[in-house]
């Protein structure tokens, strides 16, 4: 009886191998992973000053941080480098990939692709997304969360960094965690 099950195991081990082979390479091959843009390291570069996380805040939202080791100039003003560019700050949403640009916000939407220039800053603001080169940005309004029913909600700030030719650089982003009450209570 044991020789029976030995062998039921090895066969369906055999059947499974090619299956998890296939899946390896297919994600590995597909783009969906990519090892060499993962960098296992806390990226301390980033400070939030203001406000303190987790705090109570209302609109408008001045946030505020501090960075180290980063040059800050405008889009376009030099060749891109991993060492210079300037913010994105993405409102209660997840940021663009590394390496990709604000041309994915719009990855769906036919009408802002087939016009030359969008997204621009009016579309990615209506989304909640800003770009700036200060270290601090005054968001005008911020929306309740569709969904939540709570009246102290919490949202969320995710600062990333661009190079000069407006691609995200590295998977570093830093997050700060606030408290808002809903909007019309």
């Amino acid at each position: 009886m044991r020789s029976r099950w030995l062998n039921v195991q090895i066969l369906g081990r055999a059947r499974l191998t090619p299956i998890v082979l296939a899946i390896a390479i297919l994600t590995t091959s597909c783009g969906l992973f990519r090892p060499s843009e993962l960098n296992f390291r806390t990226d301390s570069r980033l400070e939030f000053t203001a406000p303190p996380a987790r705090t109570l805040v209302r609109t408008p939202l001045h946030v505020a941080w501090q960075i180290h080791d980063f040059q800050i100039v405008p889009p376009h003003s030099a060749p891109p480098t991993k060492g210079a560019g300037y913010f994105a700050i993405f409102v209660d949403r997840s940021p663009i990939k590394p390496a990709r640009t604000m041309r994915d916000v719009a990855s769906r939407d036919e009408t802002c692709l087939a016009r030359p220039g969008c997204p621009d800053e009016v579309y990615l603001e209506q989304r909640q997304i800003f770009t700036t080169t200060n270290e601090d940005l005054t968001i005008p309004q911020i929306p309740s969360i569709p969904g939540d029913s709570e009246k102290i909600q919490q949202h969320t700030v995710t600062v990333v960094l661009m190079d000069t030719s407006g691609h995200r650089i590295g998977e570093s982003g830093w997050e700060l965690d606030l408290r808002m009450r809903k909007v019309g209570l």
